[in-house]
């Protein structure tokens, strides 16, 4: 595997990154934004220099920490990005988004189809040991199926929105495809079995979706629900994108665990995925960008 860095690439510190995950607030879907006492200022708009990162860390890492901080802050990421796409299907259930909403769309599910790459770096023995063991405490049905800021961009996955498929939609059409194939390398890498906790306890009490579920869902990812205005959001989403920043500037996107590296898609074998792999920053920092600039707080007011 490629470790490639960009040529003006600088090394990060010696010092290692402290790996610590942070409360997430998030307003309870289908609510609108709190509204600022005073007209928002625009975060995360400037333009920032983004550090170059190894593919394969070169130094050694706790384990422990660090692929818990992943976990995460690579789904809290995604549950901001969830939020943004849902804001902007929100305003268009039938007639087509614009071209600067499609480019959000396509930037934030690419967005979250890095965070899943990022999420999934842990060595597949360190996920069943800890991380799978961890969610399986919570509930031993615990699914991706909870997360209540999915359920209102479902439907784009799924290609339901009458306006996909359209030409203004091929970027769009495109990132969706990536996401599709980022699923299925991590489900290789994390389960090869293929089956999750959900499936694995098929037919015990509570399987469906209700909205205690969901309470456990958002408890696990240290996500709170209370009025959230639109600048604190994405405050939030900047912060978290300088903190990986930071990680993966310091320990590479497969870190060096015990000696080895454990990579869930080579650079040889990415395909439609290579964007992601050198790109995590680039398109987080877009998204930023982008949702911070689509005046998105004055959805549903």
């Amino acid at each position: 595997m490629s470790n490639r860095r960009g040529p003006d690439a600088v090394p990060s510190a010696g010092h290692p990154p402290l790996m610590q995950p942070q409360l997430l607030f998030m307003p309870q879907v289908g609510h609108p934004y709190q509204r600022p006492a005073e007209p928002p200022h625009t975060p995360g708009t400037a333009e920032r220099e983004l550090p170059e990162y190894d593919l394969l860390g070169a130094r050694p890492v706790d384990a422990q920490r660090l692929f818990w901080y992943r976990w995460i802050a690579g789904h809290q990421i995604s549950f901001v990005l969830w939020r943004a796409m849902g804001d902007i299907l929100w305003r268009h259930p039938d007639d087509p988004p614009g071209d600067r909403e499609l480019d959000a769309l396509a930037t934030c599910v690419d967005g979250y189809s890095a965070m899943l790459l990022y999420s999934a770096t842990v060595p597949r023995a360190h996920y069943h040991a800890h991380t799978r063991a961890r969610m399986a405490l919570q509930h031993p049905s615990f699914s991706g199926a909870w997360a209540p800021d999915y359920r209102p961009v479902r439907r784009i996955f799924r290609g339901r929105f009458p306006w996909q498929g359209g030409r203004s939609c091929e970027a769009l059409d495109q990132a969706i495809a990536r996401n599709g194939v980022t699923h299925d390398h991590i489900a290789n890498h994390l389960v090869p079995d293929g089956r999750s906790l959900l499936q694995q306890s098929a037919g015990a009490p509570g399987v469906s979706v209700s909205r205690e579920k969901e309470d456990l869902y958002d408890n696990f990812f240290l996500t709170v629900r209370r009025p959230v205005g639109h600048t604190e959001l994405v405050a939030q989403l900047d912060t978290r994108v300088a903190e990986v920043a930071t990680d993966l500037a310091h320990n590479g996107l497969y870190p060096d665990v015990d000696g080895r590296h454990h990579p869930v898609v080579t650079w040889q074998s990415a395909g439609v995925m290579e964007p992601l792999l050198t790109g995590v920053l680039r398109v987080l920092d877009r998204a930023t960008r982008l949702m911070a600039h689509l005046r998105l707080e004055e959805v549903r007011s």
